[in-house]
């Protein structure tokens, strides 16, 4: 938080300024709310950076000790943080496609990333119903991790094919999209057995329960965007998710 009248930062929860002086009664002023939320995310931002930093040369083996570091506390942000990455990337790699066709300008774009959260939600969800069903260890921030962070691969490869576009040849298509595959199923049977601490047995169960169940939620929020409006021009299909 920072103080309103010279703006010096100060400890959440600060009842008066130790630099002018000033108290702080009844509501926060509106320049201390705002300051006190950019601070939360300039905090998230830095631990999702290095939480990244110590899993992005090994996904699976890294993923344990950076939610260590992290504690549940901070997980949830991160988690989120990686989340938006990954809709911001998918949404990127959408609109330089097929998005510009269908959606146009800025309103557009911002429809084509609530199209894109949707998987990282509907993950999270499956993650939680798992680690209940299996009673593994953690708790919503830790959903948030386990999901936000195993969606990263496919993010970072739609972006890459996204930029490469039509130099890319079906090859390395392939390849490309069977490397996010792998990755994100690693490192989900990581979070579920390092993490939550499900038997590698109940986990190899698990994995395929949580990638059906995150197809199915997602064709239903996707369902329900349609028939609102929300989704623009977007139709899941007939068989997604099926």
């Amino acid at each position: 938080m920072f103080c309103p009248k010279c703006g010096t930062q100060l400890p959440d929860g600060s009842v008066a300024c130790s630099s002018c002086g000033t108290t702080f009664g009844g509501a926060a002023p509106r320049t201390m709310v705002a300051g006190a939320g950019v601070d939360r995310m300039k905090a998230a931002s830095s631990d999702a950076f290095g939480a990244f930093k110590t899993f992005a040369s090994d996904p699976v083996g890294g993923l344990s000790p950076a939610y260590d570091k992290l504690g549940s506390g901070k997980a949830m942000a991160v988690g989120i943080t990686f989340g938006i990455v990954f809709a911001l990337c998918i949404s990127l790699a959408m609109y330089r496609t097929v998005g510009q066709f269908l959606f146009h300008g800025f309103g557009g774009f911002l429809k084509i990333l609530l199209i894109a959260v949707v998987p990282f939600v509907a993950l999270m969800l499956s993650s939680l119903g798992v680690r209940t069903i299996f009673r593994g260890e953690g708790e919503i921030g830790t959903d948030s991790y386990i999901a936000g962070a195993s969606l990263l691969p496919f993010g970072i490869v739609a972006i890459i094919m996204a930029l490469l576009g039509s130099s890319l040849n079906l090859n390395v298509i392939y390849f490309l999209s069977l490397l996010s595959i792998s990755l994100t199923i690693l490192m989900l049977f990581a979070g579920l057995t390092r993490i939550y601490k499900i038997s590698e047995r109940m986990a190899t169960i698990a994995i395929p329960l949580m990638l059906i169940v995150t197809a199915w939620l997602s064709r239903l929020i996707y369902e329900q965007m349609a028939k609102s409006g929300m989704g623009g021009g977007f139709n899941p299909g007939p068989g997604f998710g099926q």
